[in-house]
């Protein structure tokens, strides 16, 4: 199959437009060839509508698994009865708190509410309806929702909110959606569905600043002497059954370490590879998705390896979607009137009009944009302007933290300020050297009023050894990585509100005799050694809590 495909792809690659030629031929060589690099360039830059409509799909598809999975601990990381009251939130985050439509309340009602919402936005997302709409409203939920406990997210949430702020610039429901279906969708049903934007561009490099800056991140020994794969597996916190098995595979060990940087540099260059650039593309995203499939089978990274999966569908060229419906002889898009087949996509078509107020059709929430004869549909100038300074602000951010350490920061106060509050900031330093080596888990030894001894966080006698969470015992990927950052010293002023929340729910669900009288918050810190043994290095008391 993929070889036919590279046929049908060096074919395109010769008329990457899929359009007639000038019938003026170029006066020089010269200008052939400048001609024949800038179509090039244009098939480099370009994305498929058709691409954009399967990453619109998984999107909403992950924002719909992340709201279902977070909201089992609504109560705990939302409102004012969990770990950050809006009291502690507001003190520790300023301006971005108060940005937060969760912060307006710290009632459960409320958060549930806003959990509907963006439900629902997600839902009209997936499907393709006011795609526009659905798309900014899923975004400003999403950050909103990040503003309200920055303590438990982690590298997939980043680049969920970065991916769908691309999104609110390109034409998602242009392709295989209920816009398409319906609507003066006029442009969008030609059949040229190459989209050549710098948006488009944006969205591609963006995916490769994730892994090329994660490489850069890993410029270490652990890294050159291919102990990595070793370190990474025996984080018992994160560590999978398959994972534990892997790890015992020694000579298979230093292969992966290799490979993951290797694979990290040399898979996004070869997705701009200006030659056989199709065939090249589908290798580059068959082999990131097994990697990511593999990373997920191997640790607990929560949205991470999923939402890095999802990302690589917009490098799927158009002339795969061609080949694809000439084999099933099957015809793209939605060709049928919706409200005639599905009735829960007509449903979904008027929902919207509530929140928009707008008696037109479906489609004029998409951008209308020009046609180009050679390098496909181009957007509108403004589109231009605001993905330009989005992306060379995406670029800046990440140069400046490419040292982790680095204490004068190379943008001015006032332009960070902006990425922190549209939370813009990137760092993808998720697997770094001091992660890899060190390890540790948290014991609450709580003293209750009968004299009795207890854990007060798992609830069961109090256990000083590596818990290496089990099924049925594991808190949660959410509370992972809330326990991880609360080790770290730049969380601290977290302890206190989290002590009070252990206190609270531990007490409303005991009698009167098994009420807490005091209890420590303890991390005890291991590390682990290249030769496979482990070494603790000391208990740390992060917190004592007495009750008043």
């Amino acid at each position: 199959m993929l070889s036919e495909f590279s046929k049908d792809s060096s074919a395109a690659d010769a008329n990457p437009a899929g359009v007639a030629r000038v019938a003026t031929k170029p006066a020089g060589g010269l200008s052939r060839w400048l001609v024949a690099w800038r179509e090039r360039l244009a098939v480099l830059g370009s994305v498929d509508l058709r691409s954009l409509a399967v990453l619109r799909v998984g999107l909403a598809a992950l924002l719909l698994v992340d709201l279902v999975s977070r909201a089992g601990d609504l109560t705990a990381h939302y409102t004012d009865a969990g770990v950050l009251p809006r009291s502690a939130l507001f003190e520790s985050e300023g301006l971005r708190a108060y940005l937060s439509l969760h912060s307006l309340s710290g009632s459960f009602l409320w958060q549930a509410v806003l959990f509907g919402l963006a439900g629902y936005f997600a839902i009209t997302l997936l499907f393709g309806v006011r795609t526009r709409l659905a798309t900014f409203g899923s975004w400003v939920l999403l950050l909103s929702l990040h503003h309200r406990n920055p303590v438990v997210l982690q590298a997939g949430d980043a680049l969920l909110r970065l991916l769908l702020f691309w999104g609110m610039l390109l034409p998602l429901g242009a392709r295989w959606s209920v816009d398409s279906a319906s609507g003066p969708l006029t442009l969008y049903r030609r059949k040229d569905n190459r989209l050549l934007s710098v948006a488009g561009v944006a969205i591609l490099l963006q995916v490769c600043l994730v892994y090329w800056f994660t490489a850069a991140f890993k410029d270490h020994p652990m890294w050159w002497h291919q102990n990595a794969a070793y370190f990474a597996l025996h984080i018992d916190q994160l560590v999978t059954p398959f994972g534990m098995w892997v790890r015992q595979i020694d000579w298979l060990l230093p292969i992966l370490t290799k490979g993951a940087f290797t694979l990290a540099i040399a898979a996004p260059l070869l997705a701009f590879c200006p030659v056989w650039t199709g065939s090249a593309r589908m290798l580059v995203i068959l082999a990131m998705i097994g990697t990511h499939v593999a990373l997920a089978m191997s640790l607990n990274l929560g949205l991470l390896p999923y939402v890095a999966a999802v990302s690589w569908l917009v490098f799927v060229p158009g002339k795969w979607w061609d080949w694809l419906r000439t084999r099933t002889h099957s015809q793209a898009g939605l060709r049928a009137n919706p409200s005639r087949a599905f009735w829960l996509l007509a449903l979904l078509k008027r929902l919207p009009l509530v929140i928009s107020g707008s008696r037109r059709g479906t489609g004029d929430v998409l951008i209308d944009v020009p046609t180009s004869r050679h390098l496909g549909i181009k957007a509108r100038g403004w589109e231009q302007i605001v993905a330009s300074i989005a992306l060379i602000y995406a670029v800046a951010w990440n140069l400046q933290w490419l040292d982790s350490h680095r204490e004068n920061p190379t943008l001015p106060v006032r332009i960070t300020a902006v990425g922190d509050v549209l939370r813009m900031e990137q760092s993808w330093n998720m697997i770094s050297p001091d992660a890899l080596s060190h390890d540790g888990w948290f014991v609450m030894p709580a003293e209750l009023a009968d004299g009795s001894q207890v854990d007060v966080f798992t609830g069961k006698r109090i256990n000083w050894s590596n818990p290496a969470y089990v099924m049925g015992d594991d808190p949660g990927t959410r509370w992972r990585k809330y326990l991880r950052n609360l080790s770290k010293p730049q969380f601290d002023h977290n302890l206190h509100p989290f002590a009070r929340y252990l206190e609270r729910t531990f007490n409303q669900a005991h009698s009167h005799a098994k009420q807490i009288v005091s209890f420590d918050i303890v991390f005890i810190k291991e590390t682990t050694l290249p030769n496979g043994g482990i070494e603790l290095t000391r208990h740390t008391l992060l917190q004592h809590y007495s009750r008043p």
